[in-house]
Formats: structure tokens, sequence, C-alpha cells
């Protein structure tokens, strides 16, 4: 009897799978479908929530409050374990390596200072309202914790319209960079919050809390980076480059090492999601450069799919939460607004964090101390420290401010934020007075609000903003994401490609620099990478592996494209067009 509850059970959770599965081609084809009507009002994602919310409401009509219902709730570990890793990989192996450097120093404000500034003001605001009777009155404990969650920023339809109209590269490396980042703080953070439940608030205790952040923030980006280098060293000395047969085997590989930095990190009880975002940072610095050109094709959009369906799942599972949990019972409206209110108000770090950075580059860039750079450091600043970006390259551009209000819109919430709010729930860490249930209901209806009014308003803000690049336009995905280098610019630079590349990888510095131009041509010319490929060697994947002439004399083809009419590479070099510090 026991036996046959059981397999119903299961048999019930299949069904849960398979309509979530079932809603995915179908958001991906209708979200297709509105693209090439020029319909931006509804964004994928919204497709993806609506979708959900309809086959989940759907199951609660006709069969109630079922096991199958129950099964569509947002689970936090198969979210962290199955959906948000591959995202955060992808995006760190197929990143634009030079423009998320470039603009390292803003980008890492916007994700760790700006996101410890938003997780104070939404706190303070939300609890005071309810202080004041405004709203729910979240505990204190509780609405910091809803404060570090709801700063999880999540752009991905913003940033999915970002990269189909073109938008400049800096800017979208930073609203990409800060968005990665932000995920892997805002996830550290609220479990070093959860810590207060048991510990009383002092100093003392306040104390170690940060000195725990900084423990796991670093601890995770070290086990991440030292997987990259295994992975690069791996692929540097196993020689499966060179093997006709070993193409998925170069790629399987990649998969390996990304995913055994997560469960290293977690099994040492750090992140596992900072720890796979840096493993994948380091992979696209060394490991890629030690792949075969038709594994990096494979793996690029190996990874590429497996995000995509990811991300898709991500808000289908979203809009299935809508009826999964009592997110419609007694829904906190009045917490709902005061929380959208606190969301801008502590967004407003954009303008700080900007004008901060503008101050930085300007008084390095006229060598003339100011409030951000003072005497002492102009004068005696080594050339090392420079070339580790804590100076800025004094050729970066200002951000303007039209650029700055893009940033504030930038704020969406999404999945992460509903992650952590979910996990809560279910293990009732603020369930004496209701706060989880509330904290569950407001985080969903303010990752709504940001999905469709937002997400819906991405396209005309663009547009109206005037930050469209028309090079990155024609190039499409492969200008959003292109890779290049530099020309070393200091002596810790320098050190880098005589000696830490070198040792990583199994081409040179100049083979390295002749490739990187190729694909920053590919990107700047709106040319695909793979046409030129399969012009020399047919279509893709070949019967025969291209030797190592054949790869340098088709990087070298490949940057002679800087050459061509039109080609802006160069005078892009030359001015700087970034928004880095």
């Amino acid at each position: 009897m026991g036996g046959e509850h059981v397999a119903q059970g299961h048999a019930e959770s299949h069904w849960s799978i398979a309509i979530g599965l079932g809603c995915l081609p179908l958001t991906l084809v209708a979200g297709r479908a509105l693209e090439a009507r020029g319909v931006s009002q509804l964004p994928e994602a919204g497709v993806a929530v609506l979708l959900g919310a309809a086959a989940s409401g759907a199951v609660a009509a006709v069969v109630g409050d079922s096991a199958v219902l129950r099964d569509m709730r947002f689970d936090f570990e198969f979210f962290v374990v199955w959906l948000l890793p591959p995202i955060i990989f992808e995006a760190g192996f197929n990143m634009n390596r030079r423009a998320f450097f470039a603009n390292l120093a803003p980008t890492a404000l916007l994700a760790v200072a700006g996101t410890l500034f938003s997780t104070a003001v939404v706190g303070s605001f939300v609890y005071g309202a309810g202080r004041a009777g405004l709203c729910h009155a979240l505990g204190g404990d509780a609405s910091f914790f809803f404060g570090a969650l709801i700063s999880a920023t999540d752009p991905v339809t913003v940033l999915a319209v970002f990269q189909r109209l073109g938008v400049k590269a800096e800017l979208f490396a930073v609203v990409f960079g800060e968005s990665v980042l932000n995920d892997a703080v805002a996830l550290v953070l609220s479990r070093v919050l959860l810590s207060f439940q048991t510990v009383p608030l002092t100093p003392l205790s306040a104390l170690g809390a940060a000195l725990s952040f900084a423990y796991c923030f670093a601890g995770s980006l070290l086990v991440g980076a030292a997987c990259g280098a295994t992975s690069a060293l791996l692929h540097k000395h196993a020689g499966l480059r060179t093997h006709a047969d070993a193409l998925y085997a170069e790629a399987a590989v990649i998969f390996a090492c990304a995913w055994g930095s997560y469960y290293v990190a977690e099994g040492l009880h750090l992140s596992g999601i900072v720890a796979i975002l840096f493993c994948g940072i380091a992979m696209a610095q060394y490991t890629r450069d030690n792949l075969s050109m038709e594994a990096k094709a494979l793996s690029a959009r190996a990874l590429k799919v497996v995000a995509l369906l990811a991300e898709a799942f991500i808000f289908v599972y979203l809009g299935m939460a809508t009826f999964a949990f009592p997110i419609l019972h007694g829904t906190p409206w009045s917490l709902v607004a005061v929380a959208l209110v606190a969301c801008a108000l502590g967004r407003t770090h954009v303008y700080a964090l900007a004008h901060a950075t503008n101050g930085w580059r300007e008084s390095v860039a006229g060598c003339v101390p100011g409030p951000y750079v003072p005497v002492w450091l102009m004068k005696r600043a080594p050339d090392w420290l420079a070339g580790t970006r804590l100076l800025p390259d004094p050729h970066l551009a200002r951000i303007s401010t039209i650029e700055q209000h893009v940033l504030l819109f930038c704020g969406l919430r999404g999945g992460v934020a509903f992650a952590i709010a979910a996990a809560a729930y279910e293990r009732g860490d603020f369930a004496t007075r209701g706060d989880s249930l509330a904290i569950l209901q407001t985080t969903l209806m303010v990752a709504f609000f940001t999905i469709f009014v937002l997400g819906g308003l991405a396209a005309d803000v663009a547009k109206a903003a005037a930050i469209l690049d028309a090079q990155r336009a024609r190039g499409g995905e492969a200008a959003a994401r292109s890779s290049s280098t530099t020309e070393p610019r200091s002596r810790l630079q320098a050190w880098e490609r005589a000696h830490l590349r070198p040792f990583l990888t199994a081409s040179d510095p100049a083979a390295t620099d002749a490739a990187a131009a190729g694909e920053k041509a590919e990107a700047q010319l709106g040319t695909p990478r793979a046409a030129v490929l399969d012009a020399r060697y047919g279509s893709w994947p070949q019967p025969r592996r291209p030797s190592a002439r054949d790869e340098a004399e088709q990087a070298s083809a490949l940057e002679r494209f800087e050459a061509a009419p039109g080609g802006e590479t160069a005078e892009s070099d030359r001015t700087g067009d970034g928004l880095g510090a």
C-alpha cells in the first residue's frame, strides 16, 4: 500500500516537470515571434512568467492543492544547483573580457558597495514604514534580510534587449558585470544576515559578520580561479586539441571543471555561485586559448544553449509560483508599494558611485590630485598599481548623466531574489509574525513589476537615451561578448603576459593578441567568425582539424579585418571607449 502511494507521488512529480518543460518551447517560440514583429512591450521573460502562471493556475483549478501543484513550488536547492550555475558560468566564460576588465572598478563598486548600500536603505525604509503603520511591520532582522535579497538585480530582460539593439559595449559590460557579481554578493550577504537570528547584534558580532562575508567571497573567488587554472593546465598538457577524435572531450572537461569548482566551494562551506563565476572568468582568460577552434565554438554554443534553457525555466518557475505558493492570499499590497519605493531609493547609489568613478578618472587623466586621488598617491603610485585597474586608464570616458539614468533603470529583480525568499519561507525563518510569507509575496510582486514594466520599457529607454552603437548592432551577440586584449600598460600586465600566460596556455602572447584582434574585427564588422572558418575548412564541425600553422594563418587573416574600410577597431583603441576606472 505504501509503495502505491510512493509510485503515485513520483507520477505526480513527473507531471509537474513535464508541464514546466512544456512551457519552454512555447516561451522561446513566442518570444522570437514577438521580437520578429517588433513587439518589445512584452519581453520573453514576461511570456515565460505568463505561461508558468497559466499552467499552475490551470492545475490549481482542476485538481486543487495537489502534489502536482506543490511540486511546482520554487525549490531553492534545484535553483542554485541546476539553474543558476550554468547561467553564471556561461556569463563568465563567454563574456567580453576587454570591456569587463576595463570597467572592473565601476562594476565592482555597483555590485559590492551598491548592494551593501541598497540593503541598508531598503531594510531601514521598510522597517521604518512598518513601525509607522504604513505597511505590514516586518521585524528588524526580517527587514534587512529582505533588503539583502531584493538588492539582487536580475536584468536578463534588459540585457537581451540591449544586446539585440546594440547598446554601447561599455555600458552593456557594466550592467552585465554588475548583475553577475551582484547575484553572488546578495546570496552571500543574505546567508550572513540570517546568522543574526541566533547571535545577538553587537559591534563584535557585526565585525564577525563582515569578516565572514569577506572570507566567504574571497575564498570562493580563490577556489574558482584555482579550478580555472587547473583546467587551463589540463588542456595545455593533455594535448587534446591535437587529436581529431577529442573534440567533445575538450568541451566535456570544461563542464566538469566548472561544476567541480561549485561543489568544492560548497564542500568548504563557501559560495559555489561565486566560485563558478570566477572559474568561468579564469577559463575565458586562459583555458579558451588552449582549445582547438572547433572546441571553442562547441563549448561556447553548448553553454549558451544550456544557459538559455535555464533562464527561460527560471521565469516559467516564477510564474508557476503564483498559484503554487499562497501568493494571492492576503497579499500585503501596502508593503509591495513601500518596497518599490525603497528599491528605487536604494538604487540611487548609482549616481554617487558614478560621480566617484568620474572624479577618479578625471584626476588620473589630468595627473591632478583631487578628492578621489590624493597627492601622495599621484606622486608615489608605482607602475604596477596602474595595471591592477585600481588606477584607471586616462583615456576612458566619463559615465554620462544619461548613462547613470540607464544604470538606475536596469535594477530589475528576478529569480535570485525570489529563490532566497522561497527558501526562507520553506524553512520558516521568520514565521512567528508571518514575515516569511509577507517577504515571499512582496518579492514576487516586485519581480513581476520590474519584469513587465521596466523590461517592457527597455527598448524605448535605450532608443530615447541614444546609447546605441551601430557597429555593435550589426555584430549582434558576437559584438556583445567578443573578447580582445590590449598591449600591456604596466609591469604587472607585462609580467602576466611574460610569465603567467605562457605557464597556463599553449599559445604565445603574440598569437593570442592576433586571435583576439580577429574576434574584435568580427564583432565590429558584423562578420561571423564561423563564416570565415567555413570558407576555408567547409561546414562546421570539420572532418579535418586545422594545424597550428593553419590557425595562426587564420588569426592573421581575421586581424586584417581591422584595416578594412569602415573598421573602427584601431580608432577605438587609440581614443579609448570605456567607462572603466
